[in-house]
């Protein structure tokens, strides 16, 4: 997860962007801003609570063994769609 710097950070570029195409208009820039930055902390944090459960579920199936990438994204995958979250 990225500091809350990062975050602000790219919450005012996600901002900009969408105001500089015309795609979307907030009456005062800096609420804009705090909306998509809680946005993407939760979104961010949604990730990493559906990470760390496909790893407990991959220790259960698979014992010590670290995971491969392809092991833990699938299982990403499945947390992911229980949860009715697009990763």
């Amino acid at each position: 997860m990225g500091t809350i710097k990062q975050i602000e950070f790219l919450a005012r570029a996600i901002v900009n962007r969408l105001e500089d195409r015309g795609l979307v208009e907030f009456g005062d820039a800096e609420v804009g801003i705090q909306i998509v930055a809680r946005t993407l902390e939760e979104n961010f944090q949604a990730y990493d609570s559906i990470e760390q459960e496909a790893r407990g579920r991959l220790i259960k199936s698979i014992g010590d063994r670290d995971p491969s990438n392809g092991e833990l994204a699938e299982e990403m995958r499945r947390v992911a769609a229980e949860r009715n979250f697009v990763l």
